[in-house]
């Protein structure tokens, strides 16, 4: 009898012993769990701030994306030229550059015998309105308005020379025939044939607006009519629609501009394509991190892109590859 008392206080006591073991077992692995999800939320902490703070913004800012090109254009206009009456020395009045109407007396030249004997001096008039050069090339009369319709642009550029560029400079005492002056009518746009170097890929599309730059304050606005592709460059004629300063040379060195578009400009790196390019989004960061906006792109050139979804001042994520470590809801 005393024996299974024994027994019997001997299996309560084991119980007791086992139920206590299994609640401190359960205590360390709840214990330890909980340390753990505090471990790894605190890493997750840690991960989100470092890459936080990777991440690199730009602020954007509406604009316009043009593409600038050097090259050299062949001016075509329509032009005049005065020849000397008789021989004698030349006395000018009008000063190159100058804006003429028809009749105008441009200069006088005095015989050096008067073709009736006597010394008196022949006027020299404007044949119509325009604008009065004395830089004279020889190519007068044989490369106008309407040249570059049935004339090579490679033979063009090939004939006017760096030498034509030149001024020549005036003679005292010209010859009967000699040419002295001559007028461009400024009144009819005239065109520009524009080379632009070998294996430049051009931006420029028929129809599209040049603003044009040669010399000190000189410059002008045109439309492209006509694109040529001759012996690996590019040939554009363009209609000059406005000129300020209206050169006399043919020859020019330019600079071309082309607009592209405009929009909220950002880097081309801070795009991210979903679905090939059908659907084009970026991420603007926030006070809680980056968010993603969906963009339309207006236009791409030289590492930067216009687009338009988002407003200007917006601080843009330059590098999206560490954004997506953070927002992986897309």
């Amino acid at each position: 009898m005393e024996k299974d008392v024994i027994k019997i206080r001997h299996d309560k006591l084991k119980k007791r012993t086992s139920k206590k073991k299994l609640s401190s077992l359960v205590k360390r692995l709840i214990l330890f769990s909980f340390l753990a999800l505090a471990v790894i939320w605190l890493g997750m902490q840690v991960f989100n701030f470092c890459v936080f703070q990777a991440i690199r913004t730009v602020e954007a800012q509406t604009g316009v994306l043009t593409a600038t090109a050097k090259a050299k254009g062949v001016l075509l206009f329509q032009e005049e030229v005065v020849r000397a009456p008789v021989s004698g020395e030349l006395e000018p009045l009008a000063a190159e550059g100058t804006r003429l109407s028809i009749d105008t007396v441009v200069g006088h030249i005095k015989p050096l015998t008067g073709p009736d004997g006597s010394a008196g001096s022949v006027e020299l008039k404007s044949p119509s309105a325009g604008i009065v050069c004395y830089s004279l090339d020889g190519w007068e009369g044989v490369y106008d308005r309407l040249s570059w319709q049935h004339t090579d642009p490679v033979l063009i550029f090939n004939n006017i020379t760096e030498e034509t560029k030149e001024t020549k400079p005036q003679k005292e005492v010209l010859d009967k025939g000699e040419p002295i002056f001559k007028v461009i009518d400024n009144l009819e746009n005239p065109y520009i044939i524009i080379q632009f170097a070998a294996g430049y890929a051009s931006h420029v599309k028929e129809g599209a607006r040049l603003q044009l730059t040669w010399g000190k304050d000189q410059g002008g606005r045109g439309k492209v009519i006509s694109l040529i592709d001759k012996k690996g460059n590019m040939y554009t004629i363009v209609e000059l629609e406005q000129v300020r300063s209206f050169p006399c040379q043919r020859l020019l060195e330019l600079e071309v501009s082309c607009r592209k578009g405009e929009g909220v400009i950002v880097p081309d790196s801070a795009l991210v394509k979903e679905d090939g390019e059908n659907e084009v989004y970026l991420y603007i960061m926030s006070v809680t991190g980056p968010v993603v906006k969906n963009v339309e792109v207006v236009t791409v050139l030289d590492g930067q892109v216009a687009v338009q979804g988002i407003s200007p001042g917006a601080d843009v994520v330059k590098n999206p590859g560490v954004a997506r470590l953070i927002k992986k809801d897309i």
